[in-house]
């Protein structure tokens, strides 16, 4: 009896252990996909809920793993550029050739698409003209705090000062160069054209880039290229999600929030997104404290989408901005050491799109209507260079008004041949009245300034894109504009106006030796109409007083672009090369007033060339390491000459930036943790060589901030690690940034201002689904 009962014991204990043994030998197979391109996804992450091991899908996104019962867990499915999945292991069917998981990728990383060059979706690789996409991602990895910051790193852009600095791309500033939201031109108060300091770069899907000449579908202005700042689309795949992101600077004590919200189904959407952002004065890297660099910015949007029909859709956009901001003692120029200068500004900015989608031979029809109000208070302190006393206050308020709209059709002439036919118009006014203040004399008044100073401009184009073969496209179009600008009214005269007409067209061709290299040549007569500050008006600004020259004609470009691109080794390695050779006939630039003792500037008509270059180059290693991580080495540089035909075959041409190289070194790690997914660690070398060729000063009068004096060579390095985790709650990233590791004491192209010192950045995420 007692051997009886000793086997049953043994037969129920091995029994008990086989069950336990079957219970976690269980094992799940399959594939894993990107859900709109329905692509096998390599290393997605894949662990239990509650266990810290797991595996990771293979090249062809396969996948074997060994579960634990119960049937009630999750398997969580993870990758940094996809969102986050979990499924738990009772409701997956594992068939005999294994389960099938899709993934939604991240919206920040969809796609290598430009709509802003053809206004419909196309391959950067088979367009006519240089191009760059700069994405959400990579704004946030970098902590970047507006436009230029974002632009800075992009072949071909430079940068002058910190915070408040001019756009410029190829040499040439932001009159030449138009900077949109959602496509809608955006137009500002300062000289310089628009810098782009009240656009929150925290709330946008995407930048897109296109280089050369864009008049014929943009109007006046795009000559150097297009910058397009586009929002995340408020319709689409069901999502209800909310963002909160904080972070700090050390240099200047910035906080930096943001929070946002997300509610979107296929027919109706609405995204608002708030951001506010307070720093303190920075220090240089000699360990000198900018004074008066302090800034505060607030932003509020709303987006939200109506799908009215099956191929109808209203958007609605409206951007709210309220910035404080102050410029360091130099920023007027070297010998303005005492003279104190900060900016009020509040700017309203709504649209409406209607969009009508047959996908016939009538393929889209779009048309869109938007309105800026905004203001800008402009103090201008001045200091006596005697006693550094507080002598006197210029306290401009510049109110301005800007609306317009476009309207354009796309039509399937053939299955190879695709027309575009559009429109758009818009008009600008702009109130400077001023309270000018005598504190030696004690007293003060005020002058009206010009009202309803501006432009109004309309225009209409028709672009066609023809596939001759399945090697060779034909891009071609034509525009005409035709612009009144107007001198407002003021104390002296009811206002007088100047009508000029204006002429673009462009002619490119791209030729594919395969999928995989594209070689393009772009012809293109871009302009620029003058402005009513340009014609008319007198203005106070940073550099001096200047008055205009209503002898003014627009300005044209015949630009000359060629570019090869393409991609090898798997696409691992990708390389863009672009030249352009511009000859700008009638260019609108400063010179001196010889005949007004109070005026510094004004402005007349010359020839001028801009030649240069951009490469880019990169290449991914794959499994570096460890399986699954790689490594991207990454090569960015731009090169401009620039002549002033008017003063010498070789004279130097205003504001044209020195040689510039960005480096890149970029590791990406991937974790089967159930508290981290991945983690990046990035090394950046930003190198800029001597400015050597600078444009002479006028004679008698002070250079002003940038652009007459030569800066020095100088090398930076900037550091940063990051740490993903798509499993924990919020799927929270940390990201650490150190900006001048090593301190480094340097001007940048064009400034009298030193550059930020070493800064510490820190920067944490969350996300609620």
């Amino acid at each position: 009896m007692m051997l009886k009962n000793r086997v049953t014991a043994i037969l129920f204990l091995f029994l008990l252990i086989h069950n336990n043994l079957s219970a976690q030998d269980t094992f799940i197979s399959g594939k894993v996909f990107d859900a709109e391109t329905q692509q096998p996804i390599p290393f997605v992450s894949i662990c239990q809920q509650g266990i810290s091991s797991g595996t990771m899908t293979n090249n062809s996104g396969e996948f074997e793993l060994e579960v634990n019962s119960p049937k009630e867990s999750e398997i969580v499915f993870s990758h940094l550029n996809y969102s986050k999945k979990e499924i738990r292991i009772a409701k997956l069917n594992n068939e005999e050739e294994g389960i099938v998981v899709l993934l939604e990728p991240k919206q920040e990383l969809l796609d290598n698409v430009i709509v802003s060059a053809s206004l419909y979706k196309q391959s950067q690789s088979t367009l006519a003209k240089a191009t760059a996409i700069v994405h959400q991602k990579e704004i946030k990895d970098n902590f970047n705090s507006n436009i230029i910051d974002v632009l800075s790193t992009t072949p071909g852009f430079s940068q002058v000062w910190e915070y408040h600095s001019p756009i410029i791309l190829r040499g040439l500033n932001s009159k030449r160069l138009v900077i949109m939201k959602n496509g809608n031109r955006r137009i500002g108060t300062f000289p310089g054209g628009y810098f782009g300091q009240d656009m929150n770069v925290y709330d946008v899907k995407k930048i897109e880039i296109i280089k050369g000449p864009g008049s014929v579908v943009y109007g006046s202005g795009a000559i150097s290229g297009i910058v397009n700042v586009i929002g995340y689309e408020p319709l689409g795949p069901e999502e209800t999600k909310a963002n909160i992101l904080s972070g700090y600077g050390s240099n200047n004590n910035e906080f930096l929030e943001t929070a946002n919200f997300c509610y979107k189904r296929e027919n109706f959407g609405i995204r608002i997104n708030g951001k506010f952002r307070k720093t303190g004065n920075y220090d240089y890297g000699n360990g000198e404290t900018a004074e008066n660099s302090d800034v505060e910015d607030r932003d509020f949007s709303l987006t939200t989408g109506l799908k009215i029909a099956s191929k109808q859709m209203l958007t609605l956009n409206a951007d709210y901005h309220y910035g404080d901001w102050g410029k360091p003692r130099g920023f007027n120029g070297s010998s303005k050491r005492f003279t104190k200068i900060r900016n009020e500004e509040e700017n309203l900015h709504a649209d409406i799109s209607y969009t009508y989608n047959p996908g016939t031979f009538f393929e889209e029809l779009k048309a869109a209507f938007y309105v800026d109000d905004g203001y800008r208070d402009y103090y201008k302190y001045k200091y006596s260079e005697v006693s550094a006393r507080l002598s006197s206050l210029d306290l401009v308020h510049y109110k301005d008004f800007y609306g317009g709209g476009n309207i354009y059709a796309i039509l399937n002439l053939s299955e190879n041949s695709k027309l575009t036919v559009g429109g758009d118009g818009y008009a600008f006014r702009l109130d400077n009245p001023s309270d000018v203040v005598d504190y030696y004399n004690e007293t003060e008044g005020t002058l009206d300034g010009y009202i309803d100073a501006g432009q109004q401009n309309i225009g209409a184009f028709v672009r066609n894109e023809v596939q001759l073969s399945e090697k060779i496209k034909v891009v071609s179009g034509v525009r005409y504009d035709y612009a009144e600008v107007l001198e407002g009214k003021n104390a002296t005269t009811n206002g007088r106006s100047e009508k000029r007409t204006a002429f673009s067209g462009n002619l490119g061709t791209v030729f594919s030796f395969n999928e995989n290299i594209h070689l393009s040549a772009n012809i293109g007569r871009a302009f620029r109409m003058p402005t009513a500050e340009e014609l008319f008006t007198e203005t106070i600004s940073c550099k001096g007083t200047k008055k205009g020259n209503p002898e003014l004609t627009p300005e044209y470009s015949w630009n000359f672009d060629l570019g090869l691109r393409g991609n090898s080794s798997n696409k691992n390695m990708e390389y863009d090369i672009a030249l352009f050779y511009n000859v700008l006939d009638d260019f609108i630039c400063e010179t001196q007033a010889l005949d007004d003792d109070d005026i510094d500037f004004t402005f007349e008509n010359t020839d001028a060339v801009i030649f240069g270059g951009e490469l880019s180059a990169s290449y991914q290693f794959q499994h570096v390491l460890k399986y699954g991580n790689s490594l991207f080495a990454g090569i960015g540089s731009s090169y401009t000459y620039g002549i002033n035909k008017t003063e010498g075959d070789n004279a130097a041409l205003f504001g044209i930036p020195p040689l510039k190289i960005d480096l890149d070194l970029n590791y990406k790690g991937l974790v089967n943790k159930h508290w981290l997914t991945g983690y990046s660690v990035k090394l950046n070398t930003e190198i800029a060589a001597a400015q050597n060729r600078v444009a002479s000063v006028p004679e008698g009068i002070d250079p002003g901030p940038w652009g007459y004096e030569p800066s020095d060579a100088h090398a930076t390095f900037n550091l940063s690690f990051g740490l993903n985790s798509n499993s924990l709650p919020g799927q929270p990233k940390l990201r650490f940034v150190v900006k001048n590791v090593f301190d480094s004491d340097y001007q940048p192209f064009g400034s009298y201002i030193p550059s930020m010192g070493r800064n510490f950045k820190t920067m944490l995420s969350f996300t609620i689904d």
